[in-house]
């Protein structure tokens, strides 16, 4: 009967490890309690209703059939001296993610990078890094089945200064 016990324990053990199971939570279990770090999830059902009430059809177009929608930002009081280090970090974790690279776009001192996973010729998984030099550093996540010519159109008119703004959801 001990020997039952004991591999019920480690079962249960197990099932609860902290073994990060996605991008997102390995990002949040690094990070978590750092100042300056946000992260937020947004539901499917949250995600339709705010795509309704913004009524915009280019969005809705680009969300498509996403099932989630994440936000993580290294904003104020994260040391932007540790940018470079840290872009660096999340493209690392994307790499052992299996992310695969889409574009990256640059200006004078600011950049973006895309990567995703794809499944059957569809994008499933899309990753966006924003970074400014001496600045915030943003990731947008989306899962589901994302129309990857919709995104390279709109990567192509990126609004950082948009980007930027809903970092600020975070800060106190």
């Amino acid at each position: 009967m001990p020997l039952i016990y004991s591999m019920a324990m480690l079962f249960v053990f197990a099932a609860c490890s902290s073994e990060p199971k996605s991008f997102e939570e390995e990002v949040r279990q690094s990070y978590q309690g750092e100042r300056g770090f946000f992260f937020i999830k947004v539901p499917p059902a949250l995600l339709t209703l705010a795509l309704k009430i913004a009524d915009d059809n280019e969005m809705t177009e680009f969300f498509g059939d996403a099932r989630q929608v994440g936000i993580i930002s290294f904003g104020e009081g994260f040391p932007s001296s540790e940018n470079p280090a840290l872009v660096k970090i999340l493209e690392e974790m994307l790499g052992r993610w299996e992310y695969e690279d889409l574009m990256k776009i640059s200006d004078a001192d600011r950049t973006i990078s895309m990567k995703m996973k794809e499944e059957g010729g569809d994008v499933t998984e899309l990753v966006t890094i924003v970074s400014q030099t001496g600045g915030p550093v943003m990731a947008l996540t989306l899962s589901g089945k994302i129309n990857l010519q919709t995104v390279v159109t709109m990567a192509a008119d990126f609004d950082f200064e948009k980007l930027l703004q809903m970092q600020g959801m975070g800060r106190n």
